[in-house]
């Protein structure tokens, strides 16, 4: 049991920055923003730009039409990720339609844990719901009617974005986990944070006292209580400063923990694990 107050559960596509969120200052420079207005949005990507010109991509942060994913997966498993942030959201999923409808309901449950299979998980040659319809009840099987996929395909300024990611876990199931699905014969039981829990096409100054944050690091302070593996897949730095009952202090020195050999690569392999000396590869299979 959580002592902290579920901050994501009244999330929906006209809704989709956390409350407790909405307005919090945030100070960056001489300047103060309130957090998710537009002049923080704009401040973000307009200072960005400049990132561009020197070979990196620059930043496109949004709350419009996407569904911010703090975590995703099962709580009680024995493996926490900690991840950066969900990235780029799908461009196909903009609320129109019943479709989205059935996405934000399954993103609705996966917060409320009340699904608890890691991520929404798509084939990416037919786009289907991969997962089992009897444990939660009848969803439609395909949550895109194939006139909008085809449109989407072909227009021009989106060939380079297909297959589409509409959830992190498409990602994750079909690249990170590989390898540990083939080593398991089976599905990995996991759950992934992510430090930032909104939508941008790549990193920035993520701000690190949101008040949303609080329900993280508790997830987190429980998961070290009870000796659970936890990986670090993105962003050790910022994990480690949490300042929040020296939790970052308590991160970096914890014992059962996995760090990653290659930081741009973020596969769950056995050869891009660091592995500590109280542990073995087997130890660290074994608790998915």
């Amino acid at each position: 049991m959580c002592n902290i107050p579920n901050p994501w559960t009244n999330i929906s596509w006209n809704n989709t920055i956390a409350d407790i969120d909405k307005g919090f200052s945030i100070k960056i420079g001489k300047r103060e923003f309130a957090f998710g207005s537009n002049d923080y949005v704009n401040f973000i990507n307009r200072n960005d730009k400049k990132r561009k010109g020197k070979g990196i991509q620059p930043v496109k942060l949004t709350f419009d039409n996407c569904l911010p994913e703090p975590y995703f997966g099962d709580k009680d498993s024995e493996v926490y990720l900690l991840n950066m942030n969900p990235g780029e959201p799908d461009p196909v999923f903009n609320c129109s339609n019943d479709w989205d409808r059935v996405y934000e309901k399954y993103c609705q449950n996966m917060l409320n844990h009340i699904i608890q299979e890691p991520g929404l998980l798509f084939n990416n040659q037919d786009r289907k719901i991969i997962y089992n319809p009897d444990k939660y009840g009848k969803i439609i099987n395909d949550i895109f009617d194939s006139k909008r996929i085809k449109e989407f395909k072909e227009n021009k300024d989106n060939k380079d974005r297909f297959p589409l990611r509409p959830h992190a876990g498409d990602v994750w199931q079909n690249i990170a986990w590989k390898t540990i699905r083939e080593s398991l014969k089976r599905d990995p039981r996991l759950f992934i944070l992510e430090f930032f829990p909104y939508h941008s096409t790549s990193g920035f100054a993520f701000p690190k006292d949101l008040p949303s944050n609080a329900y993280r690091n508790e997830l987190i302070k429980q998961a070290i209580a009870k000796g659970k593996l936890i990986i670090i897949m993105r962003q050790a730095n910022n994990w480690y400063k949490i300042k929040e009952d020296k939790l970052g202090e308590k991160l970096e020195k914890y014992p059962n923990k996995v760090t990653l050999r290659c930081k741009g690569r973020i596969w769950l392999t056995p050869g891009n694990f660091t592995i500590p000396s109280n542990m073995s590869l087997d130890d660290v299979l074994n608790r998915f």
